[in-house]
């Protein structure tokens, strides 16, 4: 059995030097790979450094390098292998978990995202735990797809569909999503995808403008320039801000006065966070129904972070309006988040 073990930083890739935490790649390889074979576990592991960050300091251009490599392995590399690991930071997993099974979507072999809370020399760390986990899941013959399994506070490892995975709040460093399941007791999601969209991406990835409400978001003062899409978050109830003034015009804080001018130069406006349900202008709350009776197309069952994934996708594959928002219905793996 052989793992391909593509490292790029992050925490458990991490160790203190002069006070703080930075990424160091190198060093985390033998702390991977020989605790997993000194506890008997046999494998070869082919191991690529494709970068070393902090994944706060991820970007679209760092994007880019991960999936020229994918881009570069040929029919001989995969051939010969059984599985691969991304090593990854935490702050961003879920943001790279999304992108990788989109853009992968239809990948000949299983994928997995692993990542640590703590650098691997601390006995709390979960990185080890993690690590082994996907390895078993290789080894075991586990089906295609891009998954990350992660132990949280409870002490259970469990297993997420990349597509699905949630960020990780403030204040905590456990992750969530809609149908994650004991590592151990999970099986691979199906995808009918032919053709991985990566093969018909172009660099660089689509540039979209995602945006988080809150009160007070001024969105006179946003531009727009050369953004190919913008994506609005909703507040848990699939709202956002329509404030009026007296005269009827919107307000400065409301997301109307942004998607008046996205309709004017002809850029995608999305709503996230909307469940897959039927009357999106009826039946609902009347700043929804608004919004999309202006222009806002609503992004059915997903996470924002997969949202904002696919929305990428779709602009690096030059997707028009009414292609991007069928390429956002179409499950490509695993995404959708059913009703709860």
């Amino acid at each position: 059995m052989k793992i391909l073990l593509i490292m790029t930083g992050g925490t458990i890739c991490s160790r203190m030097t002069g006070g703080t935490l930075d990424s160091d790649a190198a060093s985390a390889v033998p702390l991977l790979v020989d605790r997993l074979k000194n506890d008997g576990f046999e494998a070869e592991f082919e191991v690529v450094q494709i970068m070393n960050t902090l994944s706060e300091n991820m970007t679209p251009r760092r994007y880019d390098l991960l999936l020229d490599y994918f881009r570069s392995l040929g029919t001989d590399k995969l051939n010969s292998l059984s599985g691969v690991i991304i090593a990854h930071g935490t702050d961003t997993l879920a943001y790279t978990s999304s992108l990788i099974a989109v853009a992968l979507a239809g990948f000949e072999l299983p994928v997995f995202i692993v990542s640590s809370n703590h650098t691997l020399d601390r006995p709390e760390a979960n990185g080890h735990a993690n690590f082994r986990a996907a390895c078993e899941l290789i080894k075991r013959g586990f089906g295609r797809g891009v998954y990350v399994p992660y132990r949280n506070s409870d002490g259970i490892v469990y297993l997420h569909r990349g597509a699905q995975l949630m960020q990780c709040a403030n204040f905590s460093s456990d992750f969530f999503s809609r149908d994650m399941l004991p590592f151990t007791n999970t099986r691979p999601y199906e995808s009918d995808c032919a053709e991985m969209p990566l093969i018909r991406m172009k660099r660089p990835l689509g540039s979209v403008l995602m945006l988080t409400p809150y009160v007070g978001l001024d969105y006179s003062k946003i531009s727009i320039d050369g953004i190919g899409a913008v994506l609005q978050r909703s507040y848990h109830s699939y709202t956002a801000c329509v404030d009026r003034l007296p005269d009827g015009s919107p307000s400065e804080y409301s997301a109307l006065t942004l998607l008046e001018r996205c309709k004017a130069a002809k850029i995608g406006f999305w709503l996230g966070g909307v469940p897959e349900t039927e009357g999106l202008t009826s039946g609902t709350y009347s700043s929804t129904a608004e919004l999309i009776r202006a222009g806002a197309r609503p992004v059915l069952a997903l996470t924002d972070e997969t949202a904002y994934a696919k929305l990428m996708v779709a602009s690096s594959m030059g997707l028009g309006l009414d292609e991007t928002d069928e390429f956002l219905r179409r499950e490509l793996a695993g995404e959708k988040i059913g009703p709860i």
